[in-house]
């Protein structure tokens, strides 16, 4: 493995060193306005298996591309006129357009379903090192699947076995990134757009909130009821939290089902998916749907739960209440395309939490009434 500090080294050399990995296979770390990346060809089958080894975990989760521009869009996908206004729009940016593929890049890259994930990035080395390069660079984040955003190249390695490790050439090492949530994105094969992921361009009208303890945590969550309370008993309330392991999702959860009457201890349900809670607000009896999404394999193994009853009013099997449910979703983003018609006529509240330094995090939230 060969480390590059970008801030002691000239564009030319980083420039060449990136092509001679990404033209022999290799795998390449590298800097993006949203976080760390990897990228090998896309185009190489033996790089994507090289990449799909380093990754572990993914299963059959396809890989976004980095190109420069909506013509080298075209030579791998098919676009239709919401992908093209897509683009006039919003990129280059942190924003990942989903379009029906034409089967030109390396098993793997595409989803089963045929679709490839397009990103320009707004990032002058990565994409002057796609320009040159002349095919497109996978564009997926470059921590081990399931851990941290890497903002910084220690966000990679402390998390990385030592064989993965091995499967990195090169590092592009740029300093400590500012954290920023992952790239939006959107899903344009269908009839109506969908967004499966909201990014840092979903955020830009969100609120913010600082959190340096718990008890600030607590606070938050005396926000965030204080939203919902309007709707308690009349409508569905789904609460998407996303965020790095460790950032408070549970947490947060935790002081939300107090403040809703809650009297059991709310513990996360990684291991089996789901925690129902008896709760209640003003004598309206209802139910706390706790999921935690982590150690789903692929998003279609939610369904091994009973959708309906966990979204819709009167609950899930343990308790016989008739008042809408709340439903607070931990990694949320991982079963969007999944769960996205039990959202309709829901209030819709979207959490990211993340790091932003020693036992400080940021809280960015944003409230949708479907």
């Amino acid at each position: 493995m060969q480390i590059l500090d970008l801030k002691n080294t000239s564009q030319e050399n980083i420039i060449n060193h990136a092509l001679q990995t990404l033209a022999s296979g290799g795998l390449l770390i590298y800097p993006t306005e949203t976080c760390y990346g990897a990228g090998v060809d896309a185009t190489n089958p033996e790089a994507v298996a090289k990449l799909l080894e380093y990754k572990t975990k993914r299963q059959d989760k396809p890989f976004s591309v980095a190109v420069v521009d909506e013509k080298m869009a075209g030579e791998y996908v098919e676009m239709n006129e919401t992908a093209r206004n897509i683009y006039h729009n919003f990129l280059p940016g942190p924003v990942t357009v989903i379009s029906k593929g034409k089967n030109k890049v390396a098993p793997g890259v595409q989803s089963i379903q045929g679709t490839l994930g397009i990103r320009i990035p707004d990032h002058p080395l990565i994409t002057e090192i796609v320009r040159v390069f002349g095919k497109p660079v996978t564009a997926t984040s470059a921590n081990s699947s399931g851990q941290k955003t890497p903002y910084k190249v220690a966000d990679i390695f402390d998390y990385l076995s030592g064989k993965q490790r091995d499967l990195i050439d090169l590092v592009l090492d740029a300093g400590e990134l500012p954290p920023r949530a992952p790239s939006t994105v959107i899903d344009t094969t269908q009839e109506h757009l969908a967004v499966l992921r909201k990014g840092d361009r979903f955020f830009e009208d969100a609120q913010t909130f600082i959190s340096e303890s718990v008890e600030q945590t607590n606070a938050f969550s005396e926000i965030i009821f204080n939203e919902i309370k309007p709707f308690l008993g009349k409508k569905s309330i789904v609460i998407l939290l996303n965020g790095q392991l460790g950032s408070g999702k549970t947490t947060f959860t935790q002081f939300l089902a107090k403040r809703l009457g809650v009297k059991e201890s709310v513990v996360s349900p990684t291991f089996i998916l789901c925690n129902e809670y008896e709760a209640s607000w003003e004598g309206k009896p209802f139910q706390l749907q706790h999921l935690d999404t982590y150690r789903l394999e692929k998003p279609e193994e939610i369904t091994i739960l009973d959708l309906p009853a966990i979204f819709s009013a009167g609950g899930g099997s343990a308790f016989g209440g008739k008042s809408p449910n709340i439903v607070c979703i931990e990694w949320a983003e991982r079963i969007m395309d999944v769960i996205q018609p039990y959202l309709k006529e829901s209030l819709i509240l979207h959490v990211f939490l993340e790091h932003v330094g020693e036992g400080k995090r940021r809280i960015r939230y944003k409230v949708n009434e479907e």
